[in-house]
């Protein structure tokens, strides 16, 4: 039963995901955003604005780019690992490409008076969903290299509370609603948890 656990776990963040669609789809003011937007609200001159404005660009399409070139790189030319290099490249590929596919077919504008410069549509965030999928798999492959469950469980940490500051700063910074970052973690989530068991279960066939 716990072996199919993340069966359930994908389901869950599924319908999650397809329930803030539906919202969001509805066009309605959500109570939910303009709560948690107000309470993460900061004033532009301030430390925190600067911190969350840094974290950020973490999940910028040029900086995952170039974080998965070096881990290909990696993978290919000094682990010689393949079969990880080819998973990497299409999960983050794929990821990035089914993220934009629902921002065009579901339209959202993104907020008003956001606070630094962004193009595209907002639902689901991009930073949220493909900032998780690849961050994850960066995580995968570092506890893979370490020693000791206290390391192993350090990065595990480090790499979730990174992903959630990431979150955290499109609310700060106004180009997203809060319901785009919620749903861009609620597929990738899905969507990494099943390409890891992928990986896993084509990885004993293949190799």
């Amino acid at each position: 039963m716990i072996k199919y656990s993340w069966i359930a776990m994908v389901l869950l963040c599924l319908l999650l995901f397809f329930f803030l669609m539906h919202e969001v789809q509805s066009e309605k003011t959500l109570a939910f955003d303009t709560y948690i937007a107000e309470l993460f609200s900061v004033g532009e001159n301030t430390f925190s604005f600067t911190f969350f404005k840094s974290i950020t660009y973490l999940g910028k399409s040029k900086f995952i780019g170039f974080g998965s070139l070096l881990c290909v790189l990696y993978l290919w030319i000094i682990k010689k690992d393949y079969w990880t290099m080819a998973v990497f490249s299409i999960g983050v590929t794929g990821g990035d490409v089914l993220n934009g596919w629902i921002k065009n077919h579901i339209q959202r504008a993104r907020p008003e008076n956001h606070l630094m410069e962004t193009t595209g549509f907002s639902f689901p965030s991009g930073h949220a969903m493909v900032g998780l999928i690849f961050f994850s798999m960066v995580a995968y492959l570092i506890i893979k290299e370490v020693k000791g469950d206290f390391l192993k469980w350090a990065v595990g940490i480090g790499f979730v509370c990174m992903v959630l500051l990431i979150g955290v700063s499109r609310i700060i910074m106004k180009v997203h609603f809060p319901t785009d970052i919620l749903a861009g973690f609620a597929l990738g989530a899905a969507y990494s948890l099943t390409l890891f068991n992928l990986y896993k279960y084509l990885g004993r066939r293949v190799l």
